[in-house]
Protein backbone atom coordinates (compact mmCIF):
# COMPACT_ATOMS: atom_id res chain seq x y z
CA UNK A 1 0.00 0.00 0.00
CA UNK A 2 1.41 3.38 -0.98
CA UNK A 3 1.96 6.14 1.54
CA UNK A 4 -0.68 8.36 -0.10
CA UNK A 5 -3.29 5.57 0.01
CA UNK A 6 -2.53 4.86 3.67
CA UNK A 7 -2.80 8.56 4.53
CA UNK A 8 -6.12 8.78 2.69
CA UNK A 9 -7.55 5.85 4.68
CA UNK A 10 -6.40 7.38 7.95
CA UNK A 11 -7.85 10.79 7.00
CA UNK A 12 -11.24 9.28 6.14
CA UNK A 13 -11.28 7.32 9.42
CA UNK A 14 -10.47 10.43 11.42
CA UNK A 15 -13.25 12.40 9.71
CA UNK A 16 -15.78 9.67 10.55
CA UNK A 17 -14.61 9.47 14.16
CA UNK A 18 -14.78 13.24 14.57
CA UNK A 19 -18.33 13.25 13.25
CA UNK A 20 -19.36 10.48 15.63
CA UNK A 21 -17.61 12.05 18.57
CA UNK A 22 -18.86 15.64 18.26
CA UNK A 23 -20.30 16.21 21.67
CA UNK A 24 -23.86 15.36 20.60
CA UNK A 25 -25.54 15.95 23.88
CA UNK A 26 -28.11 18.47 24.98
CA UNK A 27 -27.69 19.41 28.61
CA UNK A 28 -31.27 20.05 29.47
CA UNK A 29 -31.81 23.14 31.59
CA UNK A 30 -33.82 21.29 34.16
CA UNK A 31 -33.18 17.88 35.64
CA UNK A 32 -35.49 15.98 37.95
CA UNK A 33 -33.93 14.56 41.07
CA UNK A 34 -34.70 10.87 41.38
CA UNK A 35 -35.08 8.89 44.55
CA UNK A 36 -32.60 6.09 45.33
CA UNK A 37 -32.87 3.06 43.05
CA UNK A 38 -30.25 0.58 44.04
CA UNK A 39 -31.65 -2.79 43.03
CA UNK A 40 -30.91 -4.59 39.80
CA UNK A 41 -33.80 -4.71 37.30
CA UNK A 42 -35.79 -7.96 37.67
CA UNK A 43 -34.86 -10.93 35.55
CA UNK A 44 -37.62 -11.41 33.04
CA UNK A 45 -38.55 -13.87 30.32
CA UNK A 46 -36.72 -14.48 26.98
CA UNK A 47 -37.88 -14.63 23.38
CA UNK A 48 -36.55 -14.86 19.85
CA UNK A 49 -35.21 -11.97 17.83
CA UNK A 50 -38.10 -12.24 15.37
CA UNK A 51 -40.47 -10.88 18.02
CA UNK A 52 -38.40 -7.78 18.80
CA UNK A 53 -40.07 -4.49 17.85
CA UNK A 54 -39.29 -0.85 18.46
CA UNK A 55 -41.92 1.41 20.09
CA UNK A 56 -43.98 3.46 17.63
CA UNK A 57 -44.19 6.61 19.73
CA UNK A 58 -40.54 7.42 20.44
CA UNK A 59 -40.11 11.21 20.31
CA UNK A 60 -37.90 12.69 17.63
CA UNK A 61 -34.82 14.80 18.26
CA UNK A 62 -36.64 17.86 16.87
CA UNK A 63 -39.47 17.38 19.37
CA UNK A 64 -37.06 17.18 22.28
CA UNK A 65 -35.13 20.22 21.03
CA UNK A 66 -38.37 22.22 20.89
CA UNK A 67 -39.18 21.17 24.44
CA UNK A 68 -35.73 22.14 25.72
CA UNK A 69 -35.75 25.55 23.96
CA UNK A 70 -39.18 26.26 25.49
CA UNK A 71 -37.87 25.37 28.93
CA UNK A 72 -34.84 27.62 28.47
CA UNK A 73 -37.04 30.56 27.44
CA UNK A 74 -39.33 30.08 30.43
CA UNK A 75 -36.46 29.83 32.90
CA UNK A 76 -34.84 33.00 31.52
CA UNK A 77 -37.90 35.06 32.46
CA UNK A 78 -37.44 34.39 36.19
CA UNK A 79 -34.19 36.03 37.30
CA UNK A 80 -34.43 34.89 40.90
CA UNK A 81 -35.32 31.27 40.25
CA UNK A 82 -32.77 28.63 39.07
CA UNK A 83 -33.69 26.81 35.86
CA UNK A 84 -34.84 23.66 37.55
CA UNK A 85 -38.51 22.86 37.36
CA UNK A 86 -39.72 21.65 34.01
CA UNK A 87 -39.05 17.95 34.45
CA UNK A 88 -42.72 16.96 34.22
CA UNK A 89 -43.15 18.29 30.67
CA UNK A 90 -39.86 16.73 29.61
CA UNK A 91 -40.83 13.39 31.11
CA UNK A 92 -44.22 13.45 29.38
CA UNK A 93 -42.60 14.22 26.01
CA UNK A 94 -40.15 11.34 26.19
CA UNK A 95 -41.36 7.76 25.93
CA UNK A 96 -39.19 5.45 27.95
CA UNK A 97 -38.14 2.41 26.05
CA UNK A 98 -39.60 -0.87 27.20
CA UNK A 99 -38.98 -4.24 25.62
CA UNK A 100 -42.10 -5.85 24.24
CA UNK A 101 -40.43 -9.14 24.98
CA UNK A 102 -38.66 -10.33 28.11
CA UNK A 103 -36.19 -13.03 29.09
CA UNK A 104 -36.06 -15.73 31.77
CA UNK A 105 -32.71 -16.81 33.19
CA UNK A 106 -32.36 -20.23 34.74
CA UNK A 107 -30.54 -18.73 37.73
CA UNK A 108 -31.48 -15.77 39.92
CA UNK A 109 -29.45 -12.58 39.53
CA UNK A 110 -27.89 -11.74 42.89
CA UNK A 111 -27.60 -8.13 43.99
CA UNK A 112 -23.97 -7.07 44.04
CA UNK A 113 -22.47 -6.56 47.49
CA UNK A 114 -20.97 -3.19 46.64
CA UNK A 115 -22.24 0.07 48.06
CA UNK A 116 -24.41 2.09 45.69
CA UNK A 117 -25.98 5.52 45.82
CA UNK A 118 -28.25 7.43 43.51
CA UNK A 119 -26.89 9.61 40.74
CA UNK A 120 -28.59 12.62 42.36
CA UNK A 121 -26.00 12.57 45.16
CA UNK A 122 -23.69 15.51 45.91
CA UNK A 123 -20.91 13.84 43.90
CA UNK A 124 -22.91 14.54 40.74
CA UNK A 125 -24.11 18.00 41.72
CA UNK A 126 -20.50 19.18 41.80
CA UNK A 127 -19.61 17.95 38.31
CA UNK A 128 -18.93 20.59 35.67
CA UNK A 129 -21.88 21.19 33.34
CA UNK A 130 -21.88 22.49 29.78
CA UNK A 131 -24.34 25.29 29.03
CA UNK A 132 -27.44 24.01 27.21
CA UNK A 133 -27.80 27.16 25.13
CA UNK A 134 -24.20 26.84 23.94
CA UNK A 135 -24.79 23.19 22.97
CA UNK A 136 -27.84 24.20 20.94
CA UNK A 137 -25.99 27.10 19.29
CA UNK A 138 -23.14 24.78 18.30
CA UNK A 139 -25.59 22.30 16.72
CA UNK A 140 -24.15 19.58 18.92
CA UNK A 141 -27.16 17.30 18.61
CA UNK A 142 -26.75 14.42 16.18
CA UNK A 143 -29.06 11.44 16.79
CA UNK A 144 -28.78 11.69 20.57
CA UNK A 145 -31.61 11.94 23.08
CA UNK A 146 -32.10 12.61 26.80
CA UNK A 147 -33.78 10.18 29.21
CA UNK A 148 -35.30 12.33 31.99
CA UNK A 149 -36.20 9.33 34.13
CA UNK A 150 -32.74 7.76 34.10
CA UNK A 151 -30.79 11.07 33.87
CA UNK A 152 -28.57 10.02 30.97
CA UNK A 153 -28.09 10.56 27.24
CA UNK A 154 -28.43 7.81 24.62
CA UNK A 155 -28.50 7.30 20.88
CA UNK A 156 -31.55 6.82 18.72
CA UNK A 157 -32.39 3.32 17.54
CA UNK A 158 -31.42 4.06 13.95
CA UNK A 159 -28.80 6.86 13.95
CA UNK A 160 -26.70 7.93 10.98
CA UNK A 161 -23.69 6.09 12.43
CA UNK A 162 -25.38 2.79 11.58
CA UNK A 163 -24.45 3.27 7.92
CA UNK A 164 -20.70 3.10 8.57
CA UNK A 165 -20.15 -0.11 10.53
CA UNK A 166 -17.08 -0.32 12.74
CA UNK A 167 -13.39 -1.21 12.58
CA UNK A 168 -10.26 -0.67 14.65
CA UNK A 169 -9.38 2.54 12.79
CA UNK A 170 -12.21 4.26 14.66
CA UNK A 171 -10.74 3.21 17.99
CA UNK A 172 -7.29 4.26 16.80
CA UNK A 173 -8.48 7.77 15.99
CA UNK A 174 -10.63 8.23 19.12
CA UNK A 175 -7.97 10.06 21.21
CA UNK A 176 -7.73 12.70 18.48
CA UNK A 177 -11.31 13.67 19.37
CA UNK A 178 -10.68 13.56 23.14
CA UNK A 179 -12.25 10.15 23.56
CA UNK A 180 -10.29 7.90 25.90
CA UNK A 181 -11.88 4.54 26.61
CA UNK A 182 -11.26 0.87 27.30
CA UNK A 183 -12.77 -1.64 24.91
CA UNK A 184 -13.41 -5.38 24.51
CA UNK A 185 -14.09 -7.21 21.23
CA UNK A 186 -15.76 -10.59 21.66
CA UNK A 187 -15.69 -12.39 18.29
CA UNK A 188 -17.43 -15.63 17.36
CA UNK A 189 -19.17 -17.46 14.51
CA UNK A 190 -22.87 -18.27 14.55
CA UNK A 191 -25.55 -18.94 11.91
CA UNK A 192 -23.15 -18.53 8.97
CA UNK A 193 -21.94 -15.11 10.12
CA UNK A 194 -18.92 -13.71 11.88
CA UNK A 195 -20.09 -11.72 14.91
CA UNK A 196 -18.35 -9.09 17.00
CA UNK A 197 -19.93 -7.75 20.19
CA UNK A 198 -17.83 -4.79 21.32
CA UNK A 199 -17.91 -3.04 24.70
CA UNK A 200 -16.63 0.47 25.53
CA UNK A 201 -16.37 2.57 28.71
CA UNK A 202 -14.49 5.79 29.37
CA UNK A 203 -14.24 9.52 28.68
CA UNK A 204 -16.22 11.00 25.77
CA UNK A 205 -15.00 14.52 25.17
CA UNK A 206 -14.04 16.70 28.12
CA UNK A 207 -17.41 16.69 29.85
CA UNK A 208 -18.98 13.23 29.52
CA UNK A 209 -18.34 9.68 30.67
CA UNK A 210 -20.27 6.66 29.51
CA UNK A 211 -20.42 3.18 28.02
CA UNK A 212 -21.52 1.38 24.87
CA UNK A 213 -22.24 -2.13 23.60
CA UNK A 214 -22.29 -2.65 19.83
CA UNK A 215 -23.37 -5.67 17.77
CA UNK A 216 -21.70 -6.22 14.39
CA UNK A 217 -21.72 -8.96 11.73
CA UNK A 218 -20.05 -9.84 8.45
CA UNK A 219 -19.68 -12.77 6.06
CA UNK A 220 -17.51 -15.64 7.23
CA UNK A 221 -14.02 -15.33 5.79
CA UNK A 222 -14.19 -11.54 5.31
CA UNK A 223 -10.79 -9.87 5.33
CA UNK A 224 -9.64 -6.91 7.41
CA UNK A 225 -11.16 -5.52 10.59
CA UNK A 226 -14.35 -3.94 9.27
CA UNK A 227 -17.77 -5.20 10.39
CA UNK A 228 -21.28 -4.09 9.48
CA UNK A 229 -23.71 -2.85 12.10
CA UNK A 230 -26.25 -5.57 12.86
CA UNK A 231 -29.53 -5.23 10.99
CA UNK A 232 -32.98 -5.51 12.58
CA UNK A 233 -32.96 -9.28 12.12
CA UNK A 234 -29.84 -9.61 14.25
CA UNK A 235 -30.57 -7.46 17.30
CA UNK A 236 -29.54 -8.61 20.76
CA UNK A 237 -31.77 -8.13 23.78
CA UNK A 238 -29.49 -6.50 26.34
CA UNK A 239 -29.23 -4.37 29.45
CA UNK A 240 -26.26 -2.50 30.88
CA UNK A 241 -25.45 -0.56 34.04
CA UNK A 242 -22.42 1.69 34.45
CA UNK A 243 -20.88 2.26 37.90
CA UNK A 244 -18.17 4.64 39.05
CA UNK A 245 -15.80 4.71 42.02
CA UNK A 246 -15.11 8.31 43.10
CA UNK A 247 -12.23 7.18 45.34
CA UNK A 248 -14.05 8.54 48.37
CA UNK A 249 -14.23 5.22 50.29
CA UNK A 250 -17.98 5.05 49.64
CA UNK A 251 -17.91 2.31 47.04
CA UNK A 252 -19.25 2.28 43.50
CA UNK A 253 -22.04 4.61 42.38
CA UNK A 254 -24.54 3.51 39.75
CA UNK A 255 -24.51 6.23 37.08
CA UNK A 256 -27.34 4.83 34.96
CA UNK A 257 -29.02 1.67 33.65
CA UNK A 258 -30.09 1.08 30.05
CA UNK A 259 -33.20 -1.07 30.38
CA UNK A 260 -33.45 -4.57 28.89
CA UNK A 261 -34.28 -4.01 25.23
CA UNK A 262 -33.31 -5.26 21.72
CA UNK A 263 -30.32 -3.28 20.43
CA UNK A 264 -27.61 -3.25 17.83
CA UNK A 265 -25.96 -0.37 19.74
CA UNK A 266 -26.77 0.35 23.38
CA UNK A 267 -25.31 3.58 24.75
CA UNK A 268 -25.42 5.75 27.84
CA UNK A 269 -23.60 8.96 28.85
CA UNK A 270 -23.67 11.32 31.84
CA UNK A 271 -22.05 14.66 32.68
CA UNK A 272 -18.63 14.23 34.24
CA UNK A 273 -14.96 13.53 33.77
CA UNK A 274 -12.47 11.00 35.08
CA UNK A 275 -10.15 11.98 37.91
CA UNK A 276 -6.88 11.59 36.02
CA UNK A 277 -6.33 14.67 33.85
CA UNK A 278 -5.09 12.50 30.98
CA UNK A 279 -8.01 10.07 31.45
CA UNK A 280 -5.54 7.19 31.54
CA UNK A 281 -7.23 5.21 34.32
CA UNK A 282 -10.69 3.95 33.37
CA UNK A 283 -10.72 1.18 35.97
CA UNK A 284 -12.84 3.45 38.18
CA UNK A 285 -15.66 2.57 35.75
CA UNK A 286 -17.37 -0.83 36.02
CA UNK A 287 -19.80 -2.09 33.37
CA UNK A 288 -22.30 -4.79 34.28
CA UNK A 289 -24.39 -6.14 31.42
CA UNK A 290 -26.78 -8.90 30.47
CA UNK A 291 -27.09 -10.07 26.85
CA UNK A 292 -29.60 -12.68 25.68
CA UNK A 293 -28.41 -14.88 22.83
CA UNK A 294 -30.81 -16.63 20.45
CA UNK A 295 -30.07 -20.13 21.76
CA UNK A 296 -27.59 -22.12 23.82
CA UNK A 297 -25.28 -22.61 20.82
CA UNK A 298 -24.95 -18.87 20.34
CA UNK A 299 -24.48 -18.36 24.10
CA UNK A 300 -21.63 -20.87 24.14
CA UNK A 301 -19.98 -19.24 21.11
CA UNK A 302 -20.24 -15.80 22.72
CA UNK A 303 -18.78 -17.24 25.93
CA UNK A 304 -15.78 -18.52 23.97
CA UNK A 305 -15.30 -15.04 22.53
CA UNK A 306 -15.36 -13.49 26.00
CA UNK A 307 -12.83 -16.05 27.24
CA UNK A 308 -10.51 -15.12 24.37
CA UNK A 309 -10.75 -11.51 25.56
CA UNK A 310 -9.35 -12.62 28.92
CA UNK A 311 -12.55 -12.75 30.98
CA UNK A 312 -13.09 -15.65 33.38
CA UNK A 313 -16.25 -17.75 33.33
CA UNK A 314 -17.92 -18.35 36.70
CA UNK A 315 -20.97 -20.38 37.69
CA UNK A 316 -23.07 -17.69 39.37
CA UNK A 317 -23.74 -13.97 39.00
CA UNK A 318 -23.02 -13.65 42.73
CA UNK A 319 -19.35 -14.17 41.79
CA UNK A 320 -19.36 -11.04 39.63
CA UNK A 321 -18.84 -7.58 41.17
CA UNK A 322 -16.56 -4.54 40.91
CA UNK A 323 -14.19 -6.22 43.37
CA UNK A 324 -14.38 -9.50 41.38
CA UNK A 325 -14.51 -8.08 37.84
CA UNK A 326 -13.63 -9.27 34.36
CA UNK A 327 -15.88 -12.28 34.76
CA UNK A 328 -18.96 -13.62 33.02
CA UNK A 329 -21.67 -16.15 33.73
CA UNK A 330 -23.85 -18.11 31.28
CA UNK A 331 -27.38 -18.88 32.47
CA UNK A 332 -29.53 -20.45 29.77
CA UNK A 333 -29.37 -18.07 26.81
CA UNK A 334 -28.38 -15.14 29.04
CA UNK A 335 -24.76 -14.06 29.41
CA UNK A 336 -23.91 -11.71 32.32
CA UNK A 337 -20.66 -9.74 32.02
CA UNK A 338 -18.87 -7.71 34.71
CA UNK A 339 -16.00 -5.73 33.17
CA UNK A 340 -13.54 -3.31 34.74
CA UNK A 341 -9.84 -3.70 33.87
CA UNK A 342 -9.18 -5.47 30.55
CA UNK A 343 -8.50 -3.21 27.56
CA UNK A 344 -8.11 -4.21 23.92
CA UNK A 345 -7.99 -0.63 22.69
CA UNK A 346 -5.77 0.60 19.89
CA UNK A 347 -4.03 3.86 20.73
CA UNK A 348 -6.47 4.50 23.58
CA UNK A 349 -3.79 5.21 26.20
Amino acid sequence: MSKSTRNLIIAVAIVVVIGAAAIPFIIKATKAQKSDVTTEPPVTESTTVDEFTYPDEEPTTDELLTEIVTNLDESATTATTPAATSSTASAESTTKKNATTTSKASATTTKKSTSEKDASSDDFKNLEKVDAQAALADSAVVSYLWDPDGNFYYTEDNPWQRNFGFNVLYDWGAPLTIMFYDTLRAKFNYDNLEWMIQFWKGQYGCLFIGSEIGVYTREIGAKGTHYNCADDNHLINMEMSLYRDFNDDKGFVKLFTRSYYPHWWSTGFVDGYLNNFRFNDRSCLYLYSRLTMYDSVMAAAFADGLSECGLTQVSSTSQISPTSPDRFCVSGNDVYVGWRYIDQGVGSR
